[in-house]
């Protein structure tokens, strides 16, 4: 435990995901440090590069833009782009694991300093919006397990940090495969889903401003370059002092120029 980095809300986090039982918060707090160890955490931010990134987004756009009415960040997921049977020809579970770490890490220590200090109170939550319109829901299985790790790491690692879940655009059959959801998802996290159909924007709209949300979704913005490239939002877009900072932001420039050597290389040895 060190008080300089391990403030009394992120304590006050595990408390609450242990229903205030000081025992059982302690146990996960101590599991939780031993996995930040055990995992090497610190040479992640340090020196971990993901040069997968641009062609995974290809197949599987996610990407974070902006924050909701209560200046929370929003994460959206176009599910519906994903082609399952890419994915691991692109990169392995293991390395998109290390990369969730990575972000996850980024989360706590950059994104959600800079929420609370644009909201003027503490922010430590995200909303996550998953369009699942042309999902493949019958491959769902091929994903089933690495999604399934990431939601039991950021469970027991970075508690109550989810705010709330939209899935829009959803078909009958995902209802059906809803029940598969859940069993690989924390309780807790089903009970903050609401499941909606193609009739999903005065939802949407209600919880997030039209300025913030891509046009693609129903609302006005149109970042340069698109929406879902730009991971825009307070912790990089100068309305926050101290913000952006070239460590963290550097992660993105570490993988793009990795992505772009790696190109570089494959078109010089097919001369």
């Amino acid at each position: 435990y060190d008080p300089s980095q391990h403030s009394d809300i992120l304590l006050g986090r595990f408390l609450k995901a242990r229903n205030f039982d000081v025992p059982l918060a302690t146990a996960m707090f101590i599991k939780w440090r031993e996995w930040y160890v055990q995992e090497r955490v610190d040479d992640i931010l340090q020196t971990f590069t993901f040069p997968e990134l641009p062609a995974l987004r290809e197949i599987y756009p996610r990407f974070q833009h902006k924050t909701d009415k209560q200046g929370r960040m929003v994460v959206y997921n176009q599910f519906g782009k994903l082609d399952v049977s890419k994915i691991f020809q692109i990169t392995t579970p293991e390395r998109m694991l290390t990369y969730e770490i990575r972000e996850s890490e980024k989360l706590e220590k950059y994104r959600f300093p800079a929420l609370s200090k644009a909201a003027g109170r503490n922010v430590d939550k995200v909303v996550l919006v998953l369009d699942v319109a042309g999902f493949p829901f019958m491959q769902f299985y091929r994903i089933q397990a690495v999604l399934g790790k990431i939601a039991e790491n950021n469970s027991n690692y970075h508690p109550e940090t989810l705010g709330q879940v939209l899935i829009i655009n959803a078909p009958f059959i995902f209802k059906a495969i809803w029940k598969l959801i859940v069993n690989i998802i924390p309780a807790e996290t089903a009970a903050k889903c609401n499941i909606l159909g193609s009739d999903y924007q005065e939802t949407l709209l209600n919880l997030i401003d039209a300025e913030n949300v891509p046009k693609f979704f129903g609302g006005t913005c149109e970042c340069p370059g698109g929406c879902e490239m730009a991971d825009v939002g307070p912790w990089n877009d100068g309305t926050v002092e101290g913000y952006p900072d070239e460590f963290w932001e550097g992660f993105r420039k570490r993988d793009l120029d990795a992505a772009a050597a790696a190109a570089t290389l494959a078109r010089d040895e097919m001369k």
